[in-house]
C-alpha cells in the first residue's frame, strides 16, 4: 500500500480537478451539449477519468523516483560500509603480520639484547668516567633499552586490547594524564592550558589507565612539536551521545601530505620515532567505540595553525554526584 500511495493520491487528485474544471465551465455559462442533448456529466466523466489516469501516472512516477533515491542512498550506504568493512580487513591483516613480527623479535633478539645490556654495564664499572671506553658501554646499554622499548611497543601494539572500564570522571583522567606528560612540558618550556569547565562532573566508562595513556601521547607530541615557549591547549566538550577531548598546539601543524598516514604503524617524522604512538592512540580509542582524528585547521595558533588532535569516546549523559 506504501507503494502504491502516490499513484492512488494522483488519481483522485486527477478525479477531483477533472470535476473541478468542468463546474468552472458550467458556471462560467459555457453549454456543453450534444445536438440538443446536455452532455455536462459525458465532458465530466471524461475530464475526470482522463485527468485521473494522468494523475495516477504521475503519482506513480513520483513513487518510482523516491523508491529510485532510497535505493541509491541504501546502495551507497552498503558500498561505504563494504569499503570499511576492507579497511578493518586490511588493518587487522597488517596487525597479524605485526603479531607474527614482534613475536618472532622478542623470541630471537630480546635475550641476546639483554645478556649484551647486563654485559656493558658489567665492563662500564672497570673504566671510569670519562674516557672512552665508559662512553661506549653507556652508548650500548643505551642502545640497547630503547631497542628493547621498541620490542615492547611492538608487543603492546600487536596485542588485543583488552578494556578494564571503570566509572571514571574527566578531571580524573586529564589529572593523570598531565601529571605523567609534566617531564616533556617542563623540558621543552611549553604552557598548557585547560578549557574543561563544561566537563565539570562528567563521568564515562573507560579504561582509565589507557585513556590516559591516549592523552599523554597526544601531550607529549604536542610538546614535541611546538618547541621551547610553545603553547597547547586542552579543552573538552559533549553532545548528545559523545563526549571529545581536543589537544591543539601551535606548532608547525601536520603537512598536508602526510595527514592520511598519521595513524599507520611505522609512520613518524620523528629522527628517534617508533611510528607507533598514534597508532596504537586510535587502537585504543577504536576499543572504547570511539575514534581519534586530526581536525585540521583547528590548531592553537593564529588562524587556527598547529596542530589539534580530536578523541571521542561513547558518553550516555553521566555525572558524578
Amino acid at each position: 500500500m506504501t507503494e502504491h500511495r502516490w499513484g492512488i493520491w494522483g488519481a483522485l487528485a486527477g478525479a477531483a480537478l477533472g470535476l473541478a474544471d468542468t463546474w468552472l465551465l458550467g458556471s462560467t455559462g459555457v453549454e456543453m451539449k450534444i445536438g440538443e442533448n446536455d452532455a455536462t456529466w459525458l465532458v465530466a466523466s471524461t475530464f475526470g477519468f482522463n485527468l485521473t489516469v494522468v494523475g495516477g501516472l504521475a503519482g506513480s512516477l513520483w513513487s518510482a523516483r523516491e523508491r529510485q533515491r532510497k535505493d541509491a542512498k541504501r546502495i551507497q550506504a552498503q558500498q561505504e560500509a563494504l569499503a570499511a568493512s576492507e579497511r578493518m580487513a586490511f588493518e587487522n591483516e597488517k596487525l597479524a603480520a605485526i603479531g607474527r613480527l614482534a613475536a618472532g623479535i622478542a623470541h630471537e633478539v630480546r635475550n641476546p639484547l639483554g645478556v649484551m645490556r647486563a654485559s656493558a654495564a658489567m665492563v662500564q664499572e672497570q673504566f671510569p668516567e670519562g674516557e672512552d671506553a665508559h662512553r661506549a658501554c653507556a652508548f650500548v646499554v643505551e642502545e640497547a633499552d630503547r631497542l628493547n622499548e621498541l620490542i615492547r611497543s611492538l608487543l603492546a601494539f600487536a596485542r588485543p586490547t583488552a578494556l578494564k572500564p571503570q566509572p571514571s570522571t574527566i578531571e580524573t583522567l586529564v589529572a593523570r594524564a598531565v601529571a605523567l606528560a609534566q617531564h616533556p612540558l617542563e623540558t621543552h618550556d611549553v604552557e598548557l592550558t585547560r578549557d574543561l569547565e563544561s566537563l565539570d562532573g562528567v563521568q564515562v566508562d573507560v579504561d582509565p589507565g589507557l585513556v590516559s595513556q591516549v592523552l599523554l601521547c597526544l601531550l607529549t607530541n604536542a610538546a614535541e612539536a611546538v618547541g621551547s615557549e610553545g603553547h597547547v591547549r586542552l579543552e573538552g566538550r559533549t553532545d548528545e551521545r559523545s563526549l571529545y577531548l581536543r589537544v591543539a598546539d601551535d606548532g608547525p601543524g601536520v603537512e598536508p601530505a602526510n595527514r592520511a598516514k598519521l595513524f599507520e604503524p611505522f609512520f613518524t617524522t620523528k629522527p628517534q620515532g617508533t611510528g607507533l604512538g598514534l597508532a596504537m592512540a586510535a587502537q585504543i580509542a577504536r576499543a572504547h567505540g570511539g575514534s581519534l582524528k586530526l581536525i585540521p585547521g583547528a590548531g592553537g595558533g593564529a588562524d587556527g595553525h598547529g596542530a589539534c588532535f580530536e578523541l571521542a569516546l561513547p558518553w550516555h549523559g553521566k555525572v558524578a554526584a
